[in-house]
């Protein structure tokens, strides 16, 4: 196997990275979900450093095992796989408390991977016109009122989570303000390509894989 290239979706709650991935599924992409750690129900709350240092590791984790399993298969010899993740350890640098600490160790471990694995990590910014987005996130709460353990339902703090996203140093920005996330897709798509991110043209990734997400 040549490598392994993450495109790891980012930004606020409902800017439509759980949405995009799904998307990515569905035009053949080998994807990874945000929901593969169950905390234990006695455990810290999830966006405490210590819970947010768990996450990262385990995500981390997660990829080395995924390329060590696609090193294995015989279809992935000398191929460049595109891997799609719903979020990056750096979430975990806003969301934790004290999460600034986690900014250098995560830029160090991606580092590691490229250089002693061949895995290169982008990040993509999602970004939603503010009150767009704020309006997404309150349409959300009424179906899921759960998250507002995640503060969802805080304007303020809605506001410093804009402010970080927009301000966070990412390797990719793209918008997501219209209603079809599949148009978000298609631009995306171009864009990886543009940056050879992407080697194949989008018209040959739509061809669905026997298995394109990744259960470990």
């Amino acid at each position: 196997m040549s490598g392994i290239k993450v495109v790891c979706l980012e930004g606020p709650h409902g800017a439509g990275k759980t949405s995009l991935t799904a998307q990515f599924t569905e035009a053949g992409f080998l994807t990874l979900d945000e929901a593969f750690l169950d905390l234990e129900s006695d455990a810290l709350h999830p966006q405490t450093l210590t819970m947010e240092v768990h996450w990262s590791s385990c995500w981390f984790q997660r990829i080395l095992k995924i390329a060590h399993k696609l090193k294995k298969s015989e279809e992935s010899k000398d191929k460049n796989i595109v891997l799609v993740a719903d979020r990056s350890p750096f979430s975990a640098v806003y969301y934790a408390k004290n999460g600034y600490l986690l900014e250098p160790v995560i830029k160090a471990q991606i580092k590691e991977l490229r250089d002693l694995a061949n895995i290169s990590i982008y990040t993509v910014y999602i970004k939603v016109e503010k009150e767009k987005l704020w309006e997404r996130i309150q349409e959300r709460l009424k179906e899921e009122p759960e998250r507002k353990a995640y503060n969802e339902d805080s304007r303020d703090w809605f506001e410093k989570t804009v402010e970080f996203y927009d301000n966070f140093h990412w390797d990719i920005s793209i918008e997501n303000n219209e209603e079809s996330i599949s148009k978000a897709k298609v631009a995306l798509i171009k864009l990886l390509t543009k940056e050879t991110i992407l080697e194949q043209q989008p018209q040959e990734i739509q061809q669905k894989t026997q298995s394109n997400s990744l259960k470990i």
